[in-house]
């Protein structure tokens, strides 16, 4: 008779789900919600408990395990701009985690044996605990290899703009010299698509739409926001001079430390070549950089003293 530990059974594809969807928003470069990838992660797990119950053999049949298998990737990049791609790195995850189950099989002398072990969770506790923390290592060890883009890195971002805040990724990109004209402050550059309700909808229609900066620049200064607004000059590769549509934030976080009232330049088009970043920030990290804001906070008091 086959013994199958439905306890271990749930929590380790539990823990199998939750990596690979954490893993592929880390490769994707895109925000981590990891309540959702949660969540997603235990349907799966009750999925594969479901399995073994009596009357319900069925659902191990390969068609309705892709179907499960999309569905939960599909519900936990529901938000993203591109859940179908998402969803395609999600199973070529989960193809490379079933080639190394199989090399391991071939390595012990019974595929067969040991794939069905594995599929039934017949191993110690430990053992258990043990793969899924090696599994992690394994998955943040390459994750981390591919946050790497152009001599950058890929960093968690947060922007705080009129009480309301969202999560991005940002490039931190050593060529963006974008200062503020003002304070001298490094400034955000935000794919103006990734706004996502950040400003007051109708605010965020007139950002959004295709007219010169200066004439939404007009737009805005009839709204409530309209303070917060302003014009940076810019040169690129592809515009030798031009002006981006800039709003000043209440603060923004990268990599763990607080910016106050940092500008974030909006850009009409993307940023990364694709999709994996939503913002670039040429800023210095840790301390340098806060010297710096005190410093030009301190000259932009001291011009205002002396107007």
């Amino acid at each position: 008779m086959t013994v199958v530990y439905l306890d271990r059974v749930l929590l380790l594809n539990l823990l199998v789900d939750y990596l690979l969807l954490l893993t592929t928003a880390r490769l994707a470069g895109i925000p981590l919600r990891r309540g959702r990838l949660a969540l997603c992660a235990a349907g799966g797990a009750l999925y594969a408990g479901a399995v073994f119950l009596p009357g319900l053999g069925w659902l191990a049949h390969p068609l309705c395990r892709a179907a499960v298998g999309a569905a939960m990737a599909l519900a936990a990049w529901r938000r993203e701009a591109h859940p179908w791609r998402l969803t395609a790195l999600f199973f070529l995850l989960a193809g490379g985690l079933g080639g190394l189950v199989l090399a391991l099989g071939l390595a012990s002398g019974s595929v067969a044996v040991y794939v069905g072990r594995l599929y039934r969770a017949e191993i110690s506790w430990p053992m258990l605990l043990g793969a899924a923390l090696g599994f992690y290592a394994l998955l943040h060890l390459v994750f981390r290899q591919a946050a790497r883009h152009g001599g950058g890195e890929i960093m968690d971002a947060t922007i705080s703009i009129g009480g309301q805040s969202r999560a991005v990724r940002v490039l931190h990109d050593t060529g963006n010299t974008l200062r503020s004209p003002v304070t001298g402050q490094p400034v955000l550059v935000l794919e103006q698509t990734s706004l996502g309700g950040l400003l007051p909808p109708e605010v965020e229609r007139i950002v959004t739409r295709r007219a010169p900066p200066e004439e939404r620049m007009a737009q805005l200064h009839a709204t409530d926001l309209g303070r917060r607004f302003s014009l940076l000059p810019f040169c690129s590769i592809g515009a030798p001079e031009g002006l981006l549509l800039a709003v000043c934030s209440d603060s923004v976080q990268i990599g763990g430390t607080t910016y106050p009232r940092t500008l974030v330049a909006l850009s009409p088009g993307p940023v990364s070549d694709g999709g994996g970043y939503q913002a670039l920030w040429g800023g210095t990290e840790g301390r340098k950089h806060e010297k710096a804001v005190q410093a030009a906070a301190g000259v932009a008091a001291q011009s205002a003293q002396a107007g």
